[in-house]
């Protein structure tokens, strides 16, 4: 087991009157943070360690993560800057890092290649500092542009050959997808990269999502092609008033654009005929009890683009454009020093406990930027949702799925072998 730092627990300066009536100190004991460094699969040295002055790990859904590392530099008698021939901290190395947060286990943050440098030189002494940036494996995915034609496999068994193709993934995890309801067999051609038709794939299912985890151990990244879970998986609650609170800040906002309902035709070139696809708003998996939009208001809608090349599943794309759109609450906080004795980590859901009714509930975690110095952890973090807490007013009785299906259009969507 490698080198750690270990934080010291920094007490929560007194709050003024009145705000110390109404958010009391929490009635628990900070937890001590440690993290551990991995180079090239091997746990860093003293030295190697002491090297490292400040680490941000930024992890969001659907982008690759990607880790900075502050390591500062200096020059010699010779005027050569440091750092600069450290085998560890070539390009292409392999960074893993990981944080414990009290008895609980490590948690990975990242596992993946250096991908490049950033170095902030100057005049003054000890203002130094060369920024190593590090991905994630998912990086592997989009270096190549391939054109390969992927015929009568459904699109999990697609996801699935790619990703066990990818020589730094070491484990598969794809949920199933469902079979098209066209009568024509499956046909997907690839033109680009494998990350790129992993993306696509992925959209054409309602919340899917194509991404790379670092594994439980170092080198072992887990390739995912996975639907969004649907409820908590035992992360703490996040509470922001009473003894118990552990963040530190909680900024919800609504989006009235959202949802929209997503409808859609497509047209066969063998037969000409047509098959019609509306999405329906009663299968989006709410993380609530009642739909996040008002059920008196009248929605949006939306009419797919055509595509062309591939046999595309028109009811599967509809509901999935949907879904997505159904988040229409989004919020943006800040975990409370060392309070919360979890690691946030996207594609998990979390629940939250607010003064207000209607914000409390489980949300999706959608991005997480962890801060690593020597004596502080922090954890900021996106959250959305779909829903509302509150039960439905009286007025109410117009009802999201009628309202919305009064409003419906549709489009063409012509498609055909083109092979």
């Amino acid at each position: 087991m490698g080198h750690r730092w270990m934080f010291q627990n920094i007490p929560l300066p007194p709050l003024p009157s009145p705000l110390s009536q109404l958010l009391p100190p929490p009635s628990f004991p900070m937890p001590p943070v440690q993290y551990r460094l991995f180079f090239n699969n091997t746990p860093a040295t003293r030295d190697q360690l002491d090297k490292v002055e400040e680490i941000t790990v930024e992890q969001e859904i659907d982008i690759i993560w990607e880790a900075r590392l502050q390591i500062p530099i200096c020059t010699d008698a010779q005027g050569r800057w440091s750092q600069q021939d450290e085998r560890f901290l070539r390009e292409f190395s392999r960074v893993r890092i990981e944080v414990q947060v009290g008895n609980g286990a490590f948690v990975p943050l990242i596992d993946g290649p250096i991908v490049g440098f950033e170095n902030q030189m100057s005049g003054q002494p000890g203002q130094s500092i060369k920024v190593v940036r590090v991905n994630d494996d998912g990086v592997y995915l989009g270096r190549e542009d391939q054109t390969v034609p992927h015929e009568n496999r459904q699109d999990h068994q697609i996801a699935e050959q790619l990703l066990r193709e990818v020589e730094q993934i070491a484990s598969v995890e794809v949920d199933t997808t469902p079979a098209p309801t066209s009568s024509l067999p499956p046909f997907v051609m690839q033109q680009g990269t494998t990350g790129h038709l992993l993306q696509m794939l992925a959209r054409r299912h309602p919340d899917f999502h194509a991404y790379v985890l670092p594994g439980n151990s170092p080198g072992a990244s887990i390739g995912c092609f996975k639907a969004f879970p649907e409820r908590p998986d035992g992360l703490p609650d996040l509470v922001l008033l009473g003894g118990d609170r552990n963040i530190d800040s909680f900024s919800p906002q609504y989006n009235a654009q959202s949802p929209v309902l997503t409808s859609t035709a497509a047209l066969s070139l063998t037969d000409r005929s047509v098959t019609e696809s509306e999405a329906d708003p009663d299968r989006i998996a709410l993380l609530g009890q009642n739909p996040a939009f008002p059920r008196d208001a009248p929605p949006a809608t939306q009419r797919l683009r055509p595509r062309y090349g591939d046999r595309v599943d028109i009811a599967q794309a509809t509901q999935a454009s949907t879904t997505q759109s159904s988040f229409a609450y989004r919020a943006t906080g800040r975990v409370l020093g060392e309070c919360y004795t979890g690691v946030l980590r996207p594609y998990r859901v979390i629940t939250v406990r607010s003064s207000d009714q209607l914000l409390s509930g489980d949300y999706q975690i959608i991005q997480v930027t962890h801060t690593l110095t020597r004596s502080n952890y922090a954890q900021t973090f996106t959250l959305r949702r779909n829903a509302r807490s509150e039960p439905p007013a009286a007025n109410n009785n117009a009802g999201l799925p009628g309202a919305i299906a009064a409003s419906a259009t549709v489009s063409f969507n012509v498609q055909g072998s083109i092979f």
